[in-house]
Order: C-alpha cells, then sequence, then structure tokens
C-alpha cells in the first residue's frame, strides 16, 4: 500500500509539472513578461542540469586520461634532460673525477698516505751490476737554482679539497735560467709538453730524472751528459717541474739535494 500511495504521489508531482510548463510557455494577452521570466527559468535549470551531467559523467574522465598522458610523457622527458645535464657537467666542469683513483672518490673523511721508503742508491740491482750507466750516489746537484714552490708528495687541492699526488718539485727561478743534469747519464727522451718540453735522462741502476717546462733545449736524444752540463732553459714563466725516479716509481727528490 505505501509503495502505490508513494508512485500516486510521483505521478502527481510530475502532473503538477507538467501543467506549470504548459502554462508557462501558453501565450496569453497581457502576459508576456510573466512568460519570458518562466522561459528564461526553465532554460536556467535546463543547462544547470545539463552542465551537471556533463561534469560529471564526461570530463572527468577526459582530463584525468589527459592528466595520466601528460605526467606520464613529462616524467620521461625529465629524466632525459637531467641525465643529459650530468653527463655534460661530467664531461666539462667535473671531468677531473673522471681521472681521479676509485679510491679518493670514496665518501669519507680523506687520509694522507704514507710515503714510500726511501731507496738505498748505494746497492745496485744485481742485474744490472755490469751495466754502463749503473750510479752510486750519495747526493744529487739542485737542477737550478731557485725556490720551491710545490714539494713533494700528497697535498689537498685548494678548490676541490681532494688529495691529490705531486711526483715531483716545482721551481721557480729567472726566465732563461739554466737547467742542468743532477746526475751523469743518457738523454732517454724530448718531447713537447703544454708548458714547453720534458727531457727525461737516464742515470742507470733504475734511475731516471724528469724536467719539465723548459725551453732551448741543447742536448739530442742518446746524447751522453755530465753532472751539472746545461740541459736547457726556464721558460717564459721561470718555473720547471723536477723529478726523480727509480724503477719508475716517483722518489722525493729532497732526500738527495744539498743545498747549493
Amino acid at each position: 500500500m505505501r509503495v502505490k500511495n508513494f508512485f500516486s504521489r510521483v505521478q502527481q508531482i510530475f502532473a503538477a509539472v507538467g501543467r506549470w510548463f504548459k502554462k508557462a510557455f501558453q501565450f496569453r494577452r497581457g502576459n508576456l513578461l510573466d512568460q519570458i521570466a518562466r522561459a528564461a527559468l526553465f532554460l536556467l535549470c535546463i543547462g544547470l542540469v545539463g552542465g551537471w551531467v556533463v561534469t560529471n559523467y564526461f570530463l572527468p574522465k577526459t582530463v584525468e586520461d589527459g592528466s595520466q598522458a601528460a605526467q606520464t610523457i613529462g616524467r620521461d622527458e625529465l629524466a632525459a634532460v637531467v641525465k643529459q645535464e650530468l653527463q655534460f657537467l661530467m664531461e666539462t666542469e667535473y671531468s677531473w673525477l673522471l681521472d681521479l683513483p676509485k679510491t679518493q672518490l670514496a665518501l669519507g673523511p680523506q687520509v694522507e698516505p704514507e710515503p714510500a721508503p726511501k731507496p738505498d742508491p748505494q746497492q745496485l740491482r744485481p742485474d744490472e751490476a755490469v751495466e754502463v750507466l749503473a750510479v752510486s750516489f750519495d747526493r744529487i746537484l739542485w737542477p737550478l737554482k731557485g725556490e720551491v714552490a710545490a714539494e713533494y708528495g700528497w697535498y689537498r687541492h685548494p678548490v676541490y679539497q681532494d688529495w691529490r699526488f705531486n711526483s715531483g718539485l716545482e721551481l721557480a727561478a729567472a726566465a732563461g735560467e739554466q737547467v742542468r743534469s743532477v746526475l751523469p747519464g743518457r738523454v732517454e727522451s724530448i718531447s713537447p709538453s703544454d708548458d714547453g718540453f720534458e727531457v727525461v735522462v737516464t742515470h742507470g741502476s733504475g734511475w731516471q730524472t724528469v724536467y719539465r717546462g723548459i725551453r732551448s733545449v741543447a742536448v739530442k736524444i742518446g746524447d751522453m751528459v755530465d753532472q751539472n752540463q746545461m740541459l736547457a732553459q726556464a721558460g717564459e714563466d721561470g718555473r720547471i717541474f723536477f723529478a726523480l725516479f727509480y724503477e719508475n716509481e716517483p722518489v722525493n727528490p729532497m732526500q738527495y739535494m744539498s743545498l747549493y
């Protein structure tokens, strides 16, 4: 019974609404403004209902799909741009990181390594006991008279704050200062470098000296040189690099250099 009464009530409501709309659009003399107002109200209701239907059943799905597509495309493009920028920085601004040993790239505090033990130049290797250039020495000469601008060994880079190794000495002197051989030996190689030339002299028993940043080289490859013989001159900036090697390993030359 209640269901029957409910449907009867709904039917009455719809009949009343229909009669109202019929009356609203029925042209009667002297009631034009009332009809226009009722028609505008009806169109407004139709527009509101239609907008609600379109907004809730059509637009949300379209906007959501478009947002998902845009979000997916944007993430991929962002990842590609970030990867490209990182690769560009590693190849330009931070290219020095690629040349560092893996131990120096590890996180945490950097500990300065212990210096290598000092080799004894008096002890010749058995396989070089008959070598013509075998040399025995306690002291070597300075390649030129100048101040030590950069010492041998590990140092912390002032800009990048990482540990780096200097395999020799950087000496400062006047431009054109004569660079001399610290020991007798044979000129092993002469090659150009960024700041001039590099001369390598072999002294026997596994010892070599390197002179870099020089100009006006006065010797040739294969020449035998005496101790204190002129090899070249210092460059325009008056700074040269000098290194002492034993069996291809750098040695602190200050251990053997006497005062000049």
